[in-house]
């Protein structure tokens, strides 16, 4: 529950105009880098700091989701194992 809430709550800080999220891999989720904060190597790079937070804010955003998808998965997942155990072994079922 409280993923979803931070999902929603970022989608509104970052806005429609976001850049473009780093892609996560299922299972694979990568924390995003903190934004860089200091000034000279932001212009040394030609990066806007609300750029840079915008970056962050959509890069943790697609973490969040990733980490959604892996447990929805994992638990999907486990349940097909689970129903494949009790289909082999009626008998050691205690429900």
């Amino acid at each position: 529950m409280i993923g979803t809430v931070a999902v929603l709550a970022l989608s509104q800080m970052i806005g429609p105009g976001a850049l473009p999220a780093t892609p996560q891999a299922l299972h694979l989720c990568l924390f995003p880098e903190d934004p860089i904060v200091n000034e000279q190597v932001l212009a040394e790079y030609g990066i806007l700091l609300k750029d840079e937070y915008d970056r962050y804010f959509s890069d943790l955003n697609a973490y969040l989701m990733c980490l959604q998808r892996s447990h929805a998965d994992t638990i999907e997942r486990g349940t097909v194992w689970h129903n494949r155990y009790k289909e082999a072994f009626p008998t050691n079922i205690i429900e």
